[in-house]
């Protein structure tokens, strides 16, 4: 992937640019000319194109979720910097431009928003393995399901109301916890479509902030006992890691997945590291979703 024309760079240099040039326009305005504006001005609606760029060369490409949390925090910051000068009397009083700040915060709050909805499947999408041919969906199918026989202590259930769905789960601490990942198969486009789910059911809290999840984050004063037992059950999305797929060192061998000795396929947590690997490896693309209506798989040629 190109390190400077990708969607979240330019995504971020889009959304700061319209920011910029607004506080830029309006600190215009209210200096007169161009000569009377201050040098914090200036900087204040540069940074946030210079940033992201700068940031493009010097981190390279790396894991998308990474990345997007990288450019998204820069975008984040940068894009206030023109707000901050003028809350700080950079361009008149508070009570003077109170309009322009109402504007200013509702524009900046729609573009991040929209941003963070678009950049967000983009991070957790994986794209199939260069030079990969995309297998047919029954085979890669059989391939989910021969993970059952791949000695990994895995669930894996076929839905018997929707024939493109399967749903792999591991179970852990006797039963008591599980991670489970409905895949769903577009065809069409070649993509996986994972949503993930965790449950504990009746399990020993295993760290302290489990262990006040019954009465919440309270002082431990005797009036606010830790729990004994934990249930929860929540909607999950694993950021994909490229070094953790590798570090699993998995295998297609026809309609049957290999799986090497190393501890990170033996990990519960890096079950969705495993089927991502498994279907990128297959020639399809990975799509994380948190929601049911979430269906979008952006064609494989635009990664």
């Amino acid at each position: 992937m190109n390190r400077v024309f990708n969607p979240p760079l330019v995504g971020a240099v889009v959304v700061l640019v319209i920011l910029g040039a607004v506080a830029l326009g309006w600190v215009w305005l209210r200096a007169g000319k161009p000569a009377q504006l201050p040098p914090v001005a200036l900087m204040a609606t540069c940074l946030p194109v210079a940033l992201p760029l700068l940031a493009a060369l010097l981190l390279g490409t790396g894991d998308r979720a990474q990345w997007a949390i990288t450019v998204w925090g820069l975008a984040l910051l940068a894009s206030v910097m023109p707000g901050g000068y003028l809350l700080n009397g950079g361009a008149g009083s508070v009570g003077t431009q109170w309009r322009f700040l109402l504007a200013y915060g509702a524009l900046w709050v729609l573009l991040l928003v929209a941003y963070l909805l678009w950049i967000a499947p983009w991070a957790m999408r994986v794209p199939p393995a260069p030079g990969a041919l995309p297998v047919s969906q029954q085979r890669l199918m059989q391939r989910v399901l021969s993970l059952a026989q791949a000695g990994l202590a895995l669930v894996v259930e076929p839905s018997m109301s929707e024939p493109g769905q399967i749903t792999v789960t591991r179970h852990v601490r006797d039963g008591k916890r599980s991670i489970a990942v409905r895949l769903s198969f577009v065809a069409d486009r070649h993509c996986v479509l994972a949503r993930e789910l965790s449950r504990v059911r009746g399990d020993q809290p295993m760290n302290a902030s489990e262990a006040q999840m019954r009465q919440g984050i309270q002082p431990r004063d005797g009036t606010h006992p830790d729990a004994d037992l934990i249930y929860d059950a929540s909607l999950t999305l694993t950021p994909p890691s490229e070094a953790t797929r590798r570090a699993l060192a998995l295998r297609l061998a026809g309609d049957r997945v290999e799986v090497g000795q190393s501890g990170a396929a033996a990990d519960p947590a890096n079950l969705p590291h495993l089927l991502a690997e498994l279907v990128r490896q297959s020639g399809w693309t990975w799509q994380g979703v948190f929601f049911n209506w979430q269906k979008g798989c952006g064609p494989a040629a635009t990664d």
